[in-house]
C-alpha cells in the first residue's frame, strides 16, 4: 500500500511539474471536438468561439435594422484575442537534523525555487460590411436558442444585441454635429464593446517524509505547484466604412483599444512570472 502511495505522488509531481515547458493547448483538459471534426480540439474550440461571435453580431444587425435605428454604410471591425499562460514551479525544501544530547537537536533548512512559464496566444482580427449582413442563410450560425459547448466563457450569451441597440438608440437622441459640409471628421459616431474573461486555476502537491535525520516538506511553498490562466478578449467597434484616404474615428479607436488589451495582458502576464503558483 505504502509502495503504491508513493508512485501516485510521483505521477502526480512529474504530471503537475511539466506545466510551463511546453505550449499549452487551448482547450481544456479532456475536451473532445465538436460538430467541426476536422479541426483539431484547439482548433475546434476557437472556430466554435469565432462562429458565436460571428453569429451574434448578424442576429444584432438583423435585430437593430428590425428597429429602424442601424444607419446604411455602416462596418464592424472585430479583434478575438485568446491567451493561456500555464506556469509550473518546482519548490524542493529539506531540514537536516542532527540529534543531540537528551532531547535537543540541532536542524538547518535547505530550499530553492525553481519556475517556468510558457504563454500561447491566438488573436484573429475581421471586418465586415454590416450592409452585406442579411441573414444567418449560408454561414455556420446554429438555430436560435441551440447551445455550443464549450470550455470559453465567451461561448456563453454576450449581450451584443441588446447593447447595439440600446447604444444606436442612445446615439438617435445625443445625435454629432454635422459639421461642415465636406468635413470628413464629423459624423463618424463609433461604437465600442469589450468583453473579457479571465480564468485562473492553480494546484500544488507537497509529499512530506519526516526520518530521524531529515524531514522534507517544511517550505511556505508547495514542493511542486502548477497554474493555468485563460484570457479571452473580445472587441467590437461599429462605425462608418472604411474609405481609403479619408479618416476613419472607430478604425482608429479600434487599434487604440486593442494596443492597450495587449498591454495589459502583458503587465498582467509578468506579475505572473514572479509569483510561483501557490
Amino acid at each position: 500500500m505504502a509502495k503504491n502511495r508513493s508512485v501516485a505522488v510521483l505521477f502526480g509531481v512529474l504530471l503537475v511539474g511539466g506545466c510551463g515547458t511546453y505550449v499549452p493547448a487551448m482547450q481544456e483538459l479532456g475536451e473532445n471536438p465538436g460538430a467541426y471534426s476536422e479541426f483539431s480540439p484547439s482548433g475546434d474550440l476557437e472556430f466554435k468561439i469565432r462562429a458565436k461571435v460571428y453569429c451574434d453580431i448578424v442576429d444584432a444587425v438583423i435585430a437593430a435594422r428590425g428597429e429602424g435605428v442601424l444607419p446604411t454604410g455602416w462596418a464592424v471591425q472585430v479583434t478575438l484575442d485568446l491567451q493561456v499562460d500555464e506556469t509550473g514551479s518546482l519548490n524542493p525544501g529539506v531540514t537536516f537534523i542532527d540529534p543531540l544530547a537528551g532531547s535537543q537537536s540541532f536542524s538547518i533548512g535547505v530550499g530553492g525555487v525553481l519556475s517556468s512559464t510558457a504563454t500561447r496566444e491566438d488573436k484573429y482580427g475581421s471586418y465586415w460590411d454590416l450592409d452585406r449582413l442579411q441573414s444567418r442563410t449560408g454561414n455556420p450560425c446554429r438555430s436560435k436558442g441551440e447551445q455550443v459547448a464549450g470550455s470559453s466563457l465567451l461561448l456563453s450569451e454576450l449581450g451584443v444585441t441588446e447593447w447595439l441597440i440600446d447604444s444606436l438608440k442612445g446615439r438617435d437622441f445625443l445625435p454629432s454635429s454635422a459639421g461642415m459640409k465636406g468635413d470628413p471628421f464629423f459624423k463618424q459616431d463609433f461604437l465600442s464593446y469589450h468583453i473579457k474573461f479571465v480564468v485562473v486555476s492553480s494546484g500544488g502537491i507537497t509529499p512530506t517524509w519526516k526520518l530521524v535525520r531529515l524531514s522534507t516538506g517544511n517550505g511556505g511553498l508547495p514542493l511542486v505547484g502548477a497554474g493555468r490562466t485563460r484570457s479571452h478578449d473580445l472587441l467590437l467597434t461599429f462605425g462608418p466604412t472604411f474609405k481609403a484616404g479619408a479618416p476613419n474615428l472607430a478604425i482608429s479607436s479600434h487599434a487604440a483599444q486593442d494596443f492597450g488589451i495587449a498591454v495589459s495582458n502583458s503587465v498582467r502576464n509578468g506579475a505572473r512570472t514572479f509569483a510561483p503558483p501557490q
